[in-house]
């Protein structure tokens, strides 16, 4: 069903729907957020977990993302979320090269509490940013074996891309290997999924 939610008389938003008893679900939704004619995000929708008690009609909710930011017709940002709207997980292409090279972990209070960063694009993370410290796997060997310090996340990336004033890091010691030494207020809905 397309629609023109932005009143410029050009359709903007093309929504793919499953009909139901009483209803129809929108399952899909495509939209062009420049008007330029090409979808720039795709949306995934599904029930919320709240129920309206004054309707039968069910709340969808979205679950999934995928945004073209820079408008150049590719996808450089995924976006999961819970049904209640809270984002789990975001994958992003920071360069543009069609490669998502890197994942920010969430929290309940939608806050990036993890940033993995595959440098060398193999697969798999080798930088790692918490609150306070950044570890790196600098053997790529899928463990942290050092670690970084700084007060920002853009500080703590670079020392740990430059490998700069890095320490030894022990796996018992690794934040990434031992959830319970990060404060609970900055650990993440889901893990990597790397173990």
């Amino acid at each position: 069903m397309p629609v023109d939610t932005a009143g410029t008389g050009k359709i903007d938003t093309n929504g793919y729907y499953l009909p139901e008893k009483d209803n129809y679900r929108v399952v899909y939704l495509e939209i062009d957020k420049n008007t330029d004619g090409s979808s720039d995000e795709f949306v995934w929708q599904g029930h919320s977990t709240v129920q309206d008690p004054n309707t039968p009609l069910k709340k969808m909710v979205k679950v999934h993302e995928e945004v073209d930011e820079n408008y150049d017709g590719k996808i450089d940002l995924l976006r999961w979320m819970l049904p209640n709207e809270k984002i789990v997980m975001v994958q992003k292409d920071s360069d543009k090269d069609g490669y998502f090279e890197t994942t920010q972990y969430y929290n309940f209070n939608n806050k990036v509490v993890r940033k993995e960063v595959d440098t060398d694009k193999n697969g798999y993370a080798d930088i790692f940013i918490f609150f306070d410290r950044a570890e790196i796997d600098s053997d790529a060997d899928r463990i942290p074996d050092l670690y970084v310090t700084g007060k920002s996340d853009l500080e703590l990336e670079e020392k740990a891309t430059n490998r700069r004033d890095a320490k030894p890091l022990k796996k018992e010691e690794s934040y990434f290997f031992n959830q319970k030494l990060i404060p609970a207020e900055y650990r993440p809905i889901i893990g990597s999924g790397l173990l």
